[in-house]
């Protein structure tokens, strides 16, 4: 399999095989999350949102809060190739994972496998007494959102005029949805989540769902698209009148 069909797989169905495969030999899901956490920077809570979201394997490495600078400690054979040789640095990451769930699996105590002896000292907001292992780590320490306006104003600045905009299209073309948080994403609600989106660094993700996803394929040719999920570069025009489109697509689809 190349890279990019392992970054668009759905990080959800990803953590299933790879806490299957730590269960099978008697390690607890709990030791899982562990390592993965250590390794991503994500909280349990927002793990198990990833897990529930349509978010892809390489958007949840790409977005990690804060990659564990002790990862370079991890060395080893995955899949034929030692992990501490792989150029690409997405891959890189993803087959530490891979790295730490095979130790998990052969029975590895976790101080080891967490590469304790060498932790570094935590970082500690001093506004919201979150700890972090990088200093000055960039991070929301107000309350959860609990709007949608409130989650676009709580993104960097220069985030917040293309997440209007795809508010707006979104509003414009289904004005009869309930707006809500789901997931820590703004959505838009009619007895089930229609369609959602979300900021990260170099791109706004939009959830409509798989089946609208392969609906739009032809229109949507020129974005990186998995399963439900579409990938809005800041570096192009926002295709609002598309947006538009498969908002009201979904409305209209609705089962419920």
């Amino acid at each position: 399999m190349d890279n990019e069909k392992v970054f668009q797989m759905n990080f959800g169905k990803v953590y299933e095989l790879l806490l299957n495969k730590a269960t099978r030999k008697g390690r607890t899901k709990s030791e899982v999350d562990e390592a993965v956490c250590w390794l991503t920077g994500y909280s349990t809570d927002e793990l198990e949102q990833a897990r529930s979201s349509p978010v892809c394997y390489g958007d949840f490495f790409r977005n990690a809060p804060a990659l564990n600078p002790n990862r370079t400690l991890i060395k080893g054979v995955v899949c034929g190739i030692r992990v501490e040789e792989i150029e690409d640095p997405l891959m890189r990451e993803i087959r530490y994972l891979d790295k730490l769930i095979d130790e998990l699996a052969k029975g590895r105590a976790m101080d080891k496998i967490l590469r304790k002896q060498e932790e570094p000292t935590m970082w500690v907001c001093p506004k919201c007494g979150r700890s972090f292992r990088r200093k000055e780590q960039d991070h929301y320490c107000g309350k959860a959102p609990e709007t949608i306006e409130e989650y676009i104003l709580s993104q960097p600045e220069e985030a917040q005029p293309y997440l209007h905009q795809v508010n707006d299209a979104i509003k414009g073309s289904i004005p009869e949805a309930k707006e809500k948080i789901s997931w820590s994403m703004p959505t838009y609600w009619k007895g089930r989540n229609l369609i959602q989106f979300a900021a990260f660094k170099r791109h706004i993700g939009l959830y409509p769902g798989p089946e609208a996803v392969e609906v739009f394929a032809d229109q949507l040719t020129d974005y990186k698209t998995s399963k439900g999920a579409i990938q809005l570069p800041y570096s192009k025009p926002l295709p609002l009148e598309l947006i538009g489109e498969i908002a009201a697509w979904c409305w209209a689809n609705n089962q419920k």
